[in-house]
């Protein structure tokens, strides 16, 4: 990558120019020599930049600077700063196996070259050990980048997933927001529908609800986009009889909602109002039973059941069945450690809830 190719020129060049021109400061330069320091240097310092196609693979870049050094040997000067800088190169590459046959390779060539040409054998050792460490620092500066790279892919990832998960939950109080208040009104208009002409003043009343109805559900959506709670398991309570009467069903009502664990209000609140839809949509039911129950283990229980002659195809009810109302439930429940049960009976359907005893 080009920010790794720029660390690694730059610290390579900055030991080539404090290493290199030691022998020449005591030894003296021929301008032949200097010439070749500067053809060397500059194609050490391009091989990193070179864009897109024209960039060499980095195990040929390994390979160019190790030649670099073996043709700059006859002019003097510490020629080994190239086969350092082919060893950290080295420590670049993805692959572990590659790179240490690489390096080994490079420091054979290196310890070769320095007993058989130079017979600098003191200098010889130091580049060995020079060598070894910028491998091993650029190895492990690669690694670490290679950790960042991964851990900024997974927080990529979990706040994708976030973002999905928080479009679904929204998707749900959308549904269990909207669904009852859209049922209601439909059920009002067909109501006000079959009083006219014969009771206008009974129509009236219906269109009124209808408007109230309406007015409600734009302020409850407007506070499920607020990420609000929008009403309470009490005041939920209370709509879902009054539309369960109004489409003419008898409603029994046992036990009281302070029954519940009053930290999952909002849940239990959701849960009614899709259970009272479900019914008031899909079942035709003549009597709706709603249970409060605390169980002696301690944990609260949500009974809802409708109760009627007529079931779907099959002897399965149509009141609760496995949509994205029932599916929403169930992901709402999962969030505080609840359960759902779908009883089926003879003469109906029921939901049962059961909440762990809140702390």
């Amino acid at each position: 990558m080009r920010i790794q190719s720029t660390a690694l020129r730059r610290a390579s060049f900055a030991i080539y120019l404090l290493l290199y021109p030691m022998p020449w400061l005591a030894h003296g330069a021929t301008f032949t020599a200097v010439i070749a320091f500067i053809i060397g240097s500059a194609v050490f310092i391009t091989l990193p930049l070179l864009p897109g196609r024209l960039a060499p693979p980095i195990e040929w870049r390994v390979i160019i600077y190790a030649l670099i050094g073996i043709v700059l040997i006859p002019f003097g000067g510490y020629w080994g700063v190239f086969f350092i800088s082919a060893a950290a190169t080295c420590g670049a590459i993805d692959n572990r196996r590659r790179a240490v046959a690489l390096l080994a390779l490079v420091l054979a060539v290196c310890i070769l070259l320095a007993l058989t040409l130079d017979h600098n054998v003191i200098g010889c050792l130091i580049t060995l050990i020079v060598a070894a460490g910028t491998f091993t620092t650029m190895s492990l500066s690669m690694d670490l980048h290679r950790q960042n790279q991964a851990l900024g892919r997974a927080q990529d990832e979990i706040r994708a997933l976030t973002l999905i998960a928080e479009r679904e939950r929204f998707a749900r109080d959308l549904h269990d927001t909207l669904g009852q208040s859209l049922t209601v009104i439909a059920l009002k208009s067909e109501l006000g529908r079959r009083h006219l002409p014969h009771a206008p003043e009974n129509a009236v009343r219906e269109l009124e609800e209808i408007g109230d109805r309406a007015r409600q559900a734009l302020a409850e959506t407007r506070l499920a986009v607020s990420a609000m709670r929008v009403t309470s398991l009490e005041q939920e309570l209370a709509s879902g009889v009054e539309a369960l009467r109004d489409a003419g069903l008898e409603v029994a009502v046992s036990g009281e909602t302070r029954l519940m664990p009053a930290v999952h209000d909002a849940v239990l609140a959701l849960i009614i109002r899709e259970g009272l839809t479900n019914i008031l949509r899909h079942a035709n039911a003549d009597r709706c039973i709603i249970r409060f129950l605390r169980l002696a283990t301690g944990e609260a229980q949500l009974e809802i059941a409708d109760q009627s002659a007529s079931t779907a195809h099959g002897g399965i009810p149509l009141s609760f069945r496995e949509g994205n109302g029932i599916k929403g439930m169930r992901a709402r429940l999962a969030q505080v450690d609840g359960t759902l049960l779908i009883n089926r009976h003879p003469e109906g359907t029921s939901l049962v809830i059961t909440l762990g005893e809140a702390s």
